[in-house]
């Protein structure tokens, strides 16, 4: 498990650096009086019944004008895939039910640009990044670096796991200026492939009419004292967006990262399955400011 020796597959694994998909959207105009902060957060909620011992799709689709920053599941159920969709506005999950029917949910995390009076012609980018995760040994760990290309910043990642009792597990996704540092481990009994992604957002925007607006992201980082299995939650700051979390969990440990989602406005949320007995864990927001402006 997480104790295990680490195993290193970089220079194995075949990277997809401009497997991008890029999409503009067009902004809505609104009165001056949104001149103060004109980045408008959207989220998006949705279930599907899922029959025992089969597995059903969702996808969330944000509104008009709006990008997809990054999708979490908010069921009991997890999920077994996330996958960011080729269209920007878009994001898919994979659930599979056990002996018994359930319902599996998720969230949709968006955002558009509100523009003031005298701003037109303004668009949002994002961009989706893919790697493929080799076949993992079971109870080894492999580590993955992925970077948004320059001028975009970090908003979400997804895990797509290929193949029936696929055990890989999220060790830690680590947000970063430019990306996203995975550990990917194998829970499982068996070899275990499977898919990354990450999605970026073009930070800085300039309108047709010769204003400029730059989004503004910063990562909260935090250190969580667990005792035995348990759920923690933190939250963004007072004007902004949570739009995805992050974690690292000590390799020293036996603990698991059983659950996690992005909540409200401002939080987020962790669940861990942690039988040794206490330990820290490091967990992390990535926020998005709701109060960034145009300027000349």
């Amino acid at each position: 498990m997480l104790g295990s020796e680490l195993v290193s597959r970089r220079r194995a694994q075949r990277r997809i650096r401009r497997a991008a998909t890029l999409a503009i959207l067009t902004a809505a105009a609104l009165p001056a009086a949104a001149q103060a902060g004109v980045v408008e957060p959207v989220s998006v909620t949705r279930q599907t019944d899922v029959p025992a011992g089969q597995t059903r799709s969702l996808t969330l689709k944000c509104p008009a004008r709006a990008v997809a920053l990054n999708a979490t599941a908010t069921s009991a159920l997890d999920a077994t895939s996330s996958l960011p969709g080729a269209d920007a506005r878009r994001w898919t999950f994979r659930f599979t039910a056990g002996d018994t029917a359930t319902t599996g949910g998720a969230v949709l995390r968006c955002v558009r640009l509100r523009l003031p009076e005298r701003v037109s012609g303004v668009g949002l980018a994002v961009e989706t990044k893919f790697q493929p995760v080799l076949e993992v040994p079971p109870g080894s760990t492999v580590k993955v670096g992925m970077r948004c290309s320059h001028g975009n910043v970090p908003t979400g990642w997804g895990l797509d796991r290929t193949g029936a009792d696929n055990g890989l597990a999220i060790a830690a996704a680590v947000p970063t200026k430019r990306g996203w540092s995975f550990a990917i481990e194998n829970a499982g009994t068996t070899p275990a492939a499977g898919n990354l992604s990450t999605r970026c957002l073009e930070r800085k925007q300039r309108a047709s009419s010769g204003q400029r607006h730059a989004f503004s992201t910063r990562v909260a980082s935090f250190n969580e004292q667990l005792e035995g299995s348990g759920t923690t939650s933190r939250s963004c700051k007072r004007g902004e967006f949570s739009v995805a979390t992050g974690l690292s969990l000590p390799a020293s440990d036996d603990i698991l990262l059983t659950h996690t989602l992005v909540v409200g406005q401002r939080g987020g949320e962790w669940s861990f399955a942690q039988p040794s007995g206490a330990t820290s864990v490091k967990t992390s927001l990535v926020c998005l400011a709701r109060t960034t402006g145009f300027h000349r």
